[in-house]
């Protein structure tokens, strides 16, 4: 029988050769069962046929204790023995020559569906055989089912290669195996500290590891050990399951925790330094690189905890992605995360929406065409390899390191593609006899930076997983790979306020590029504190005016002083707010003028939150580059949860992730059109409610004669939109005997004087003194006029515009106009103007917010002639009529997303048409990318920013050169 030693590394070649010896001997055993009438061979041979099977794939069985698993059968309830059963890879049953395998593979599934394996030991593999035929079954969603003579064996190396530890695991199955494996870390932590320890997570997480509770923190120092050493366990590190056999074997409850202070004291020891270490302890190497250092003891642990970390042993730790495990094991001390369902986690796709098309595409796509290409030369790929090697990759908020751990194996599998090449095109002319001379990209490499002490902690030890990971593919590929025990090449992780460190000190200057990135903190200037206001104003600069910035652009401020001495490029996810309102100019410009433009850009997607509690936040991705002929690409959504579709034929993204100028929109006293009159603020009471009167009150106060002269409709948002009622004092012509008169009146006014009286603000104290005035007076007109909603939903196609008679007060929450010929109307009501208005205004929260000196005044409406006034004004009557078709519906009924009457639609679609013609287009827009082209290119036109150009401005809005 050929077996395969344990100590060499066991590649695709040499497990063929054995699988021939194998089925050729076995083929012969059953030749000769058959010639002498054997038949009953199942108790007496399957222990033998294992061990034989797996030791060509270089796995020692007597190591672990694979043969006669106890297990319940579900269509019994009762006991049974699995004659073969490795934790986490596969159970096999063996039947007698002859036998049925169809009723083998249904008593395996039997013993999987009892109850008594855990879903963490869940095979993923269910081999049967009746020692001449051997089925095999891949289990879950990615399954399939072969079945072959064991003669036969060596052809089918491929389907069995997973016995070898090299299975492809789906990205499904790697989130499975995530949660799963960071349930058991929950589990571990539960059992050290009890399930109501609860520390936070996110922005209020310990900054120190002192800031923590003792014990507490000494509970995660030893988790992380133990996550190496499970680990190491499955990826080769050291002898397969070492450490589970040393748990299994050598430990007990009562001694488990000073055997692994001893272990630890161990594997941070050289080898040739050890005295009078027990030989169980002496088989692991050492290991160093700082996972091991200092002080911090084990303790004395519980049952339940050796239960949980045999448990943990029994797990596959190398079917994990570090970069979801990694995220959610950061969150495994807050309560609410570890009795949750493992949501908590940025997935795979949305880091690779910032790191694709920021370098990893780019190189992906200059790997597949040397590979494709015939006359590659092995000189051009090691270039190749060389050119990503002299980079350095930096996340200045890491947290948990998922961005960094996902950067690494991707460029690690890219390499390995090409050395894979290289090899299969020049043999080992071109490649050293020692793949570690070739293996060129190495996690010093990557730089990150936290403030939290935990996240950094996980960070480093992630990079380590991520890199055995990628070594075991490289040894897949090429039957070597570098070894990495004592570990000397690390990550650099700074535990550090990002916002204090001094970037240029910490990340050294490469050969090659800077590549900056990741997803900083989100936090909007009305949660930020002062202390970090201060940050943010130290970042930019004195003299930077802040205004309304988020948080997050102080990392760009950060970026912009690193790459100004440097070459590279960057790229952030952040919240949409970013590219909203008077945030653009504010932002946008210092990046433009220092010669940055946006290489690439995620329009508004949700991200969900890793942390437990937090909403999904509206977010963006933009990327910068220098590079003036690097090609822009712009990604966009049909709305915030759809799928990504990159849009085609792009040719500049402005700082409103628009195709179009690069302009930049900021506030303006004066509306830019020519034709348009301003539009005013509504009045404020600032009264505690004492001036306002609801539906409730307004019988009891219309029937006081002191008070019922004074009444008004008093319209805010919310009224204007879904038609509620609500009324309020309009004292300007108070007669001021009126409260004497009065005593609701009286009572009402010293309401209002003593809420102003508490204010901070100085000026609202002072109007304590006039209790019978709003406090902010707006627009009061004396004839008809239009009213504007300051928010409204982003779900409706239109916006909402009213008209009101004169003795209508509008509130703080609209603006208003008198509009005698129609045009503030129409123009309001157009989609020209909400795609405006959603593309450069702010918002709250999702919803659309309307601002006078921006939306408005910004709007680049241009100069009218009569025509088109008296065309404008007519469509938007006709808008009117359509309304009047149903008079009792509000406007928020009129404009439901899903349930817009068709006149009205078709009466919109009319003066889309004329708006659409007046902006440039000779037919109506069918899209918003269409009308935003238009409405920068008119902006442009407008401010003198840029020379109107006669073939985009009159670009044909239903040009197919576009794929939406």
């Amino acid at each position: 029988m050929y077996v395969v030693p344990v100590e060499q590394l066991v590649d695709r070649g040499t497990i063929r050769t054995a699988l021939e010896e194998f089925g050729h001997a076995w083929g012969q055993r059953i030749d000769g069962w058959r010639a002498d009438g054997q038949a009953h061979t199942e108790k007496s041979f399957a222990q033998q046929f294992w061990s034989d099977l797996l030791r060509t794939f270089g796995v020692i069985p007597e190591r672990i204790d694979l043969f006669e698993r106890s297990a319940a059968r579900a269509s019994t309830g009762g006991a049974g023995y699995i004659d073969f059963f490795w934790s986490g890879v596969a159970l096999g049953e063996a039947k007698s020559l002859g036998a049925d395998l169809d009723a083998a593979h249904d008593q395996a599934l039997d013993y999987l569906a009892g109850g008594s394996i855990g879903q963490h030991e869940w095979p993923k593999y269910v081999l049967v055989t009746d020692f001449a035929r051997i089925r095999v079954q891949r289990l879950g969603d990615a399954g399939w089912v072969c079945e072959f003579a064991v003669q036969k064996s060596a052809d089918h190396v491929d389907q069995l290669m997973f016995l070898a530890g090299r299975d492809t695991v789906t990205k499904a199955e790697e989130q499975e195996a995530s949660i799963a494996a960071a349930q058991l870390m929950a589990s571990m932590f539960t059992a050290l500290l009890g399930d109501e320890v609860d520390v936070p997570v996110g922005e209020e997480a310990p900054e120190d590891a002192e800031e923590e509770d003792y014990l507490t923190q000494q509970a995660s120092i030893l988790l992380t050990r133990l996550l190496f050493l499970l680990y190491g366990d499955d990826a080769g590190l050291w002898e397969a399951d070492l450490f589970q056999r040393w748990v299994e074997w050598d430990t007990t409850a009562d001694n488990l925790g000073p055997q692994l202070d001893a272990l630890s004291r161990v594997l941070n020891t050289p080898e040739n330094r050890r005295r009078g270490v027990p030989e169980a302890l002496a088989r692991f190497p050492y290991v160093n690189g700082g996972i091991f250092d200092g002080m911090a003891t084990a303790g004395f642990l519980t049952e339940g905890f050796r239960a949980a970390l045999v448990a943990a042993c029994r797990f596959r730790w190398t079917q994990i992605s570090p970069a979801v495990f990694g995220s959610m094991f950061q969150l495994v001390k807050s309560k609410q995360a570890r009795r949750g369902d493992g949501e908590h986690y940025t997935s795979e796709e949305n880091i690779l929406k910032t790191i694709g098309p920021l370098f990893l595409d780019d190189y992906r796509a200059r790997a597949d065409r040397l590979i494709r290409n015939k006359t590659t030369i092995g000189r051009e790929i090691i270039a190749l390899i060389e050119e990503m090697a002299s980079n350095i990759y930096v996340d200045p908020a890491c947290g948990a390191g998922n961005f960094l751990n996902l950067a690494y194996a991707k460029l690690r599998e890219i390499e390995t593609d090409l050395l894979a090449e290289q090899r299969r095109r020049s043999g080992s002319i071109d490649l050293s006899m020692d793949i570690t001379l070739d293996q060129r990209i190495h996690i010093d490499r990557f730089y990150g930076i936290e403030i939290n002490w935990w996240p950094a902690k996980i960070a480093e030890t992630a990079m380590f997983l991520v890199d055995h990971q990628a070594n075991r593919q490289l040894a897949a590929a090429l039957g070597q790979a570098p070894v990495r025990l004592p570990i000397t090449i690390t990550a650099t992780i700074h535990h550090h306020d990002a916002l204090t460190l001094n970037w240029a000190e910490a990340l050294p200057k490469p050969t090659g590029r800077t590549f900056v990135f990741g997803n900083p903190p989100f936090l909007g200037d009305h949660t930020r504190t002062k202390a970090q206001l201060a940050l943010m104003q130290a970042a930019w600069g004195g003299d930077k005016q802040l205004s309304r910035l988020d948080f997050v652009t102080a990392w760009h401020a950060l970026t912009l002083r690193l790459l100004a001495e440097r070459d590279g490029e960057w790229a952030f996810v952040t919240t949409n707010s970013i590219v909203q309102g008077d945030q653009p100019a504010r932002l946008f410009a210092p990046i433009f003028e220092a010669g940055w433009r946006i290489k690439f850009a995620h329009r508004t997607f949700q991200w969900d939150s890793e942390a437990p509690g937090k909403a999904a936040v509206h977010c963006v991705i933009i990327g910068f580059t220098r590079d003036l002929a690097a090609k822009p690409r712009l990604f966009e959504y049909a709305h915030v949860r759809a799928e990504v579709h990159e849009v085609a034929g792009v040719k500049t993204i402005n700082g409103y992730l628009v195709d179009g100028p690069n302009v930049l929109v900021d506030k303006r006293r004066t509306p830019l059109a020519p034709d348009l009159p301003e539009v005013i603020y509504g009045s404020k009471p600032t009264d505690a409610g004492n001036l306002v009167v609801t539906a409730e009150q307004y019988e009891a106060v219309m029937a006081d004669p002191g008070m019922a002269a004074y009444v008004r409709p008093y319209v805010g948002a919310v009224e204007l939109i879904r038609g509620k009622k609500r009324w309020c004092l309009w004292l300007a012509d108070m007669d001021p005997d009126a409260p004497s008169r009065s005593p609701e009146l009286k009572r009402r006014l010293e309401g209002v004087a003593d809420e102003r009286a508490k204010s901070k603000a100085a000026s609202t104290q002072d109007w304590a003194r006039f209790p019978h005035l709003f406090r902010q007076r707006g627009l009061v007109s004396e004839v008809p006029f239009v009213g504007i909603p300051e928010v409204s939903s982003e779900g409706r196609a239109y916006l909402p515009v009213a008209h009101f008679e004169p003795d209508v007060i509008i509130s703080n929450k609209v603006y208003g106009a008198v509009d005698p010929d129609g045009l503030v109307f129409a123009v309001a009501s157009s989609s020209m103007f909400i795609t405006w208005m959603k593309t450069v205004g702010g918002r709250m929260k999702s919803d659309l917010s309307f601002s006078s000196t921006i939306t408005w005044n910004g709007f680049p409406l241009p100069a009218l002639t009569e025509k088109d006034r008296a065309a404008l004004a007519k469509a938007g009557h006709k808008i009117l009529e359509a309304r009047a078709l149903h008079p009792g519906r509000s406007l928020a009924q009129h404009y439901a997303p899903l349930g817009m009457d068709p006149a009205l639609v078709k009466a919109h679609d009319g003066l889309d048409a004329v708006t659409d013609k007046i902006m440039g287009a000779p037919r109506r827009c069918r899209t918003e990318l269409d009308r935003q082209e238009l409405l920068f290119a008119r902006y442009a036109d407008l401010t003198r920013q840029e020379e109107p150009n006669e073939d985009e401005a009159s670009a044909d809005c239903t040009d197919t050169r576009r794929d939406h």
